[in-house]
């Protein structure tokens, strides 16, 4: 068996701190198998190159993977891109040992072949990476001159064959000084097909379901060892249609559990009983994906729901005393000055809630986005979209939509745009102690101007 160190890379913390899950998960099924494991987290324990290399020369690994979690900060305001930074740590990684570096994560997911050049790393894993990670390790210990390059797991896991019973207890702890919150996953995949979303492409379309009592298992585990007081729940939506989320909230009130989490919602039809449930069982915050402030650009978005919806969520949940914030993108498919100055008044009608607001949608490869970018002539089919690229509508300036946003949001501190004064204050709301999103205390300081 081999000895592996892991490496998370991300550094990101916009909107809070974020545990790395995945690089546990592929760290869990890698031991399982028999392989030594040592895992060193980026922006936990250095980011420097002498804490780089000194992880490595103490861990004198055969193989070093990368976990690559965001390819740049899609913030059209702010396009940090992070390729440079990946580049540093593979130039040391290379300067102190000759083990062989594999590359995996989210962003190498959605740009695997650019990405393994780029870096000019040896292996890469695309996707999920519990069971292709291993395969290839297997594969190098058998006969690495017949090795792929790149390795997608297939056939997808199931909900049972994918979970992360344990966390790395230094970045556990690190973790829960920093923002308050693990984090825990009921699912993967994404059915739904909105223009920009690179979810599909990571975890698959098909929802692949977590017994609920797998689920609260894994959230009493983080409560009892680790002494997790706020968690957050990771699936890219966590409600759905047949109602398997709701599941997980009635396993959570039976066990008597109720300590506070966060979710990501798709505003929908919900009722008071459901909304009455998921705050018993302990959900205290909500980011919604809402994306677009009308019906119009909702649609053209290709978002599943209306403004209506919207409304009606954001309310339902807000009433009932569980906070609320919500993540716009102005300037897409469809947008005009009427839609913008439309949109922008209909803000107004969400109640105790914060908005985030951007401009410009990135372009991700095998997004609906990209095909019409490559349709309307923004880009061209051999451009390189490793450097942030993003897509406007052709009926609206930019800076136009910057001014409007900046003139409706003056005086307002629950509505964020731009948002890099947002980070430095969530770093030190999350510094002095507090848990949970930061971006809570604005309502629960009941603070607008």
């Amino acid at each position: 068996m081999a000895r592996v160190s892991l490496i998370s890379c991300n550094t990101t913390l916009d909107p809070y701190p974020v545990y790395p899950l995945g690089m546990s998960m592929v760290a869990e099924a890698a031991r399982i198998r028999g392989h030594a494991i040592c895992e060193f987290d980026i922006y936990a324990q250095g980011s420097d190159e002498s804490a780089i290399r000194k992880f490595i020369q103490t861990t004198q690994p055969e193989y070093v993977g990368l976990s690559l979690r965001n390819v740049d900060s899609a913030n059209y305001n702010k396009p940090d891109a992070y390729i440079e930074d990946y580049k540093k740590v593979v130039r040391v990684i290379r300067e102190t040992s000759s083990a062989p570096i594999i590359l995996g994560g989210s962003a190498f997911t959605i740009f695997p072949d650019l990405i393994l050049e780029e870096l000019e790393a040896d292996y890469g894993v695309a996707g999920e990476g519990e069971g292709a990670f291993c395969h290839l390790l297997d594969q190098l210990e058998m006969d690495s001159g017949n090795a792929y390059r790149i390795y997608y797991n297939y056939p997808p896991l199931s909900g049972n064959e994918f979970s992360a019973l344990n966390r790395n207890d230094v970045l556990a702890q690190f973790y829960l000084k920093m923002g308050g919150m693990l984090s825990v996953q009921t699912k993967r995949g994404c059915p739904h097909r909105c223009a920009y979303c690179s979810y599909p492409v990571l975890e698959g379309r098909n929802y692949r379901f977590r017994p609920p009592a797998d689920v609260v298992d894994e959230i009493e585990m983080l409560i009892r060892k680790y002494h997790a007081d706020y968690y957050a729940i990771t699936d890219s939506v966590f409600n759905d249609a047949a109602g398997n989320y709701l599941k997980v909230a009635e396993e959570l009130v039976r066990r008597g559990i109720n300590v506070p989490w966060l979710c990501f919602l798709r505003p929908d039809d919900f009722t008071p009983e459901e909304v009455a449930l998921l705050k018993k069982s302990g959900l205290n915050a909500i980011e919604w994906g809402t994306d677009c402030a009308t019906d119009i650009t909702l649609e053209a978005m290709r978002k599943d729901f209306s403004w209506e919806q919207v409304v009606h969520s954001n309310n339902l949940f807000a009433a009932a005393g569980i906070s609320n914030a919500h993540f716009l993108i102005f300037g897409g498919p469809k947008e005009t000055y009427a839609t913008l100055d439309a949109g922008l008044k209909q803000l107004q009608q969400l109640e105790k809630c914060v908005i985030f607001a951007g401009i410009g949608v990135r372009i991700f490869p095998d997004t609906a986005v990209h095909q019409w970018a490559l349709e309307e002539g923004k880009i061209t089919a051999v451009q390189n979209l490793l450097p942030p690229t993003y897509y406007f509508s052709d009926a609206i300036d930019p800076k136009i939509i910057h001014e409007k946003i900046l003139a409706a949001f003056q005086g307002r501190l629950d509505r964020i745009y731009p948002d890099g004064q947002y980070v430095e204050a969530a770093r030190a709301f999350h510094l002095s102690g507090n848990r949970g999103p930061a971006w809570d205390l604005l309502l629960k300081r009941k603070i607008t101007r």
